[in-house]
């Protein structure tokens, strides 16, 4: 008989963890006659290869963009170990004053003129075929813009400077004067114009830019910015050693909110009833509410399996990610995740009203205040600390 029971032992608490969620008042009376440990280190066990999953779902599908050159190098202002080279026919100047990257942008002036030529060589080769750095993204600014009639932006390619490719990006420049302007264009399609016919996208060596206002006069071109993109999964960095990480991340993460539910839970308890139970079988009773994050956390798995890929763009605000990220990942998950606290406030609130008398109004106030200050202190201690 008591081998008997040794052997239902295992598959009970298996049982008790699964039937909270589709019972949780019958679960719950029945955990409160034996506590135990099990059952929330089952539900750890059981959600920390599903945090994997979510973890690599999403950033297979997160692309981030990588940039040649690195830390807006090309306007900066070069030293001995810069081999790049500004040229052009009016004098070149890097201005300390006026930028939106780094600390300086490149400023080409032209006095009584109607045309400005400026061009980067010295580059190195850089292969801007379909599937590698096929963006070029960079900031213009013109005094006068009114005024331009022509705008070119021509990439060079081999040795055939100033010849390669070119694109009008006159339309892309606007009409308002003195206003720095974003310009990103893609690479490598049927909208550049080929000037040579031995121009390849896998061999650009240069940067030009031919602007002519109409008549003569003076006008000042600024650029900062500038750089090829390439978007890369960040899969690609996510090896091992990250996912370990995550696993130690998330297993302290479910133990923190766990312990820090308890320990408010006990709080609230000695306060406002005439419970006397130990804080151990306390600990192990309230952790089966985490059975909800079973549920959840395959939700976010098969959510993120049919969201859309997403592409962050190099230098963007905090601000500008958010709203890229709020405008296909940001509902279902937000939606997804206030469902999640909603259902385990409920199961915290059924937990209460079953250990103590209370009102259900009472334990689920009490059930709701305790499961969010464990998500809070659990996260701030987590951003702490790791």
């Amino acid at each position: 008989m008591g081998q008997d029971t040794e052997q239902e032992e295992p598959l009970q608490f298996v049982k008790s963890v699964f039937k909270v969620l589709y019972s949780p008042m019958k679960a719950f009376e029945e955990i409160g006659k034996k506590p135990s440990v099990k059952g929330p280190i089952l539900i750890l066990l059981i959600t920390l290869p599903l945090f994997v999953s979510i973890q690599y779902s999403s950033t297979s599908k997160f692309f981030l963009e990588t940039t040649i050159p690195e830390n807006d190098l090309w306007t900066e202002e070069p030293h001995n170990s810069h081999s790049f080279l500004w040229s052009s026919g009016d004098e070149i100047l890097f201005d300390n004053t006026d930028y939106i990257s780094g600390n300086y942008s490149v400023s080409i002036s032209a006095f009584n003129s109607s045309q400005i030529w400026m061009y980067l060589t010295e580059i190195g080769s850089i292969n801007c075929s379909e599937g590698e750095h096929s963006r070029l993204s960079l900031a213009i600014k013109i005094s006068n813009e009114e005024e331009l009639t022509t705008a070119a932006l021509q990439l060079f390619s081999g040795n055939n400077d100033p010849n390669g490719f070119e694109l009008d990006i006159l339309p892309l420049i606007g009409t308002v004067a003195n206003t720095w302007v974003n310009i990103t264009v893609d690479l490598a399609n049927d909208n550049w114009t080929k000037t040579t016919a031995t121009s390849s996208w896998t061999d650009i060596t240069g940067i030009g830019f031919q602007l002519t206002r109409l008549g003569l006069g003076n006008f000042t071109v600024k650029v900062d910015g500038l750089f090829f993109g390439k978007f890369v999964s960040s899969a690609s960095s996510y090896g091992v050693d990250l996912q370990l990480l995550s696993v130690v991340r998330s297993s302290i993460n479910f133990l923190l909110e766990w312990l820090i539910l308890s320990g408010v839970v006990l709080l609230l308890l000695r306060s406002f009833s005439k419970w006397t139970g130990s804080f151990k079988d306390l600990f192990y009773y309230i952790g089966h509410v985490y059975s909800a994050s079973i549920v959840y956390l395959s939700a976010i798995a098969l959510t993120s399996f049919f969201l859309p890929p997403l592409y962050i763009p190099a230098n963007i605000t905090f601000q500008q990610y958010v709203n890229i990220y709020q405008a296909s990942w940001g509902a279902p998950i937000s939606y997804l995740t206030l469902l999640y606290y909603g259902w385990a406030t409920i199961l915290c609130a059924v937990s209460l009203k079953k250990l103590v008398e209370m009102s259900w109004s009472k334990a689920i106030l009490v059930g709701f205040g305790a499961f969010v200050m464990g998500v809070l202190f659990s996260s701030f201690l987590l951003s702490v600390f790791f």
